[in-house]
């Protein structure tokens, strides 16, 4: 599927048809299979569907105040530049012009603020509920006219100790050392996109993250110096950023990085020099970070803001974008499964001046095969850690306290939506493996024990039938007995033959001690 924003003067064009668009793959036209218009426009769900208490689910349709549209607002302070003041002066700036948009919006927005610090990622607000509690929030502090002092609240003291690393690794770090860091931070940032992206997943139409950041390079250690360094580390993040776009593009969201540096000037033209040496080459700080801005947004279908100070218009742009969105879908003519790239082109018949057109500029024609179990154990641990939950797989489960076999213990059972699972046909039976892993955390994300259970399912044509008439292919109860030092409880399911995950989140404290709450069979 291909998603294809189409704006004229900067006002989304709402009124084109499947017939306006021609699809090419590597230059050849393509058969465009399923057409789509999807609006951001329409109303939310006005009698949302309410969980009974006790049951849980990462199904985002499922749960109440669920959107048309969201945008995420990933605010990365994580990756800053230069020394521990410019770090501060960015993470500053940057805070205050998300909260000037903030401050824009209106209640019935979808809009979740996240924030990246080298302590991991925390959601300050989710777009399952309105923004009325955040807008009194910030009206707490703020008139609307004057931002309030940002450096001593919680958001900022979450990120001190990210600055302050910062300016070790600028000032006192060796090479190796501030190569090791850049690695893990990249590697770090990659896998939280791709946490976003497995989290809304399951959400229909377009998806907008607006990633506030400064950006890493693509590579490190190629410059002549660092050749010429035998302490110092070469390493490329292709196959990373390959494996995020492809979450990304399988979630349907598009990427908008912002620079949080602003407007950048050459440190060449600076007051400070008497003369300008030409000859020097480029001098920019940090335009290598934004390659993986510019690549990010390329081939996801979003657009890269750089050098500018009006973040908060890039951001309502981003929104806007999500306005009107239109899918063509496509089976590839001449698929290879032979790893190379291939480029779209989509042309819209009548177009006048002034039409920007804009989608991904393409994919890898990959085959998906089933991962190794060193790929399986990276996945399943990946979703563990995340403070999101997964929604690419849909999981619901539902819990009661019970007493016996053991005290203090939990039954769970567990529905998991058949249509996200691969089925293999084997004589007369439907064939598939899942993995469904259980681990207990507390607050501060320590993990007690853990289970790993691989299950088989055969199915008859009866049995296969009746599952997907009902919707859910319920597993058999499981008996957990309970850690005292647990707050909640992560669960991942994984479907073996194409690596698809969901987890849900289940708050200990909430579990009823009944076993009506359990999912009817």
């Amino acid at each position: 599927q291909v998603n294809v924003i189409v704006r004229h003067h900067s006002e989304p064009v709402t009124d084109l048809k499947k017939e306006d668009f021609r699809l090419f793959d590597n230059g050849k036209q393509q058969t465009i299979r399923t057409f789509s218009v999807e609006s951001s426009n329409g109303k939310l769900p006005e009698s949302p569907v309410k969980l009974p208490p006790g049951v849980y689910t990462n199904t985002l349709m499922k749960k109440p105040g669920t959107p048309q549209s969201v945008t995420v607002i990933l605010l990365d302070m994580q990756n800053t530049s230069g020394s521990f003041g410019t770090a501060m002066q960015q993470a500053l700036w940057a805070r205050q012009q998300v909260v000037k948009f903030l401050l824009t919006i209106k209640p019935e927005d979808r809009v979740a603020l996240y924030i990246l610090t080298g302590n991991g990622l925390k959601v300050m607000h989710d777009y399952t509920t309105d923004s009325t509690g955040l807008l009194r929030a910030l009206n707490a502090f703020s008139d609307g006219k004057t931002l309030p002092d940002l450096s001593q609240d919680e958001m900022m003291s979450f990120g001190t100790d990210t600055v302050s690393l910062n300016n070790w690794v600028t000032n006192g770090a060796t090479g190796m050392q501030r190569d090791m860091y850049m690695i893990d931070r990249t590697k770090g940032t990659l896998a939280v996109i791709e946490f976003i992206a497995n989290h809304l997943a399951s959400l229909p139409g377009r998806k907008n993250l607006v990633w506030v950041s400064t950006g890493f390079p693509l590579s490190i250690g190629y410059s002549e110096r660092a050749m010429n360094d035998p302490q110092r580390i070469q390493a490329t993040f292709d196959e990373e950023v390959t494996r995020t776009v492809k979450a990304v593009n399988n979630a349907n969201v598009a990427i908008y990085p912002v620079d949080s540096r602003g407007l950048m000037t050459d440190s060449r033209f600076s007051a400070e020099n008497q003369k300008v040496n030409l000859k020097s080459g480029p001098a920019m700080v940090g335009v290598r970070n934004q390659e993986s801005m510019n690549e990010l947004a390329s081939r996801t279908g979003g657009k890269a803001y750089m050098n500018t100070n009006d973040l908060k218009h890039a951001i309502r742009d981003a929104i806007a974008d999500a306005s009107t969105t239109y899918t063509l879908g496509f089976y590839p003519n001449d698929e290879q499964y032979d790893g190379k790239f291939h480029k779209f082109s989509v042309k819209v018949e009548h177009a006048g001046i002034g039409y920007d057109v804009r989608y991904r500029k393409g994919y890898y024609d990959f085959q998906n095969k089933p991962m190794d179990d060193k790929t399986r154990k990276i996945e399943i641990s990946d979703a563990v850690l995340s403070p999101l939950d997964s929604s690419a797989l849909g999981v619901s489960v539902g819990t009661a306290r019970v007493e016996k076999p053991a005290p203090n213990s939990m039954v769970l059972r567990l529905e998991v939506d058949p249509a996200g699972i691969g089925w293999e046909p084997k004589a007369d039976r439907m064939h598939a493996k899942i993995d469904v892993f259980l681990v207990q955390k507390n607050d501060k994300g320590n993990q007690f024990g853990g289970t790993d259970d691989a299950i088989e399912l055969n199915l008859t044509s009866t049995q296969y039938d009746r599952m997907i008439k009902s919707g859910g292919l319920i597993l058999p109860d499981r008996t957990v007995p309970l850690v005292s030092q647990a707050s909640l409880l992560r669960i991942v399911v994984r479907d073996d033959a194409s690596g698809t995950l969901g987890s849900v989140t289940v708050p200990l404290k909430s579990v009823p001690a009944s076993r009506p709450a359990l999912i009817k069979r």
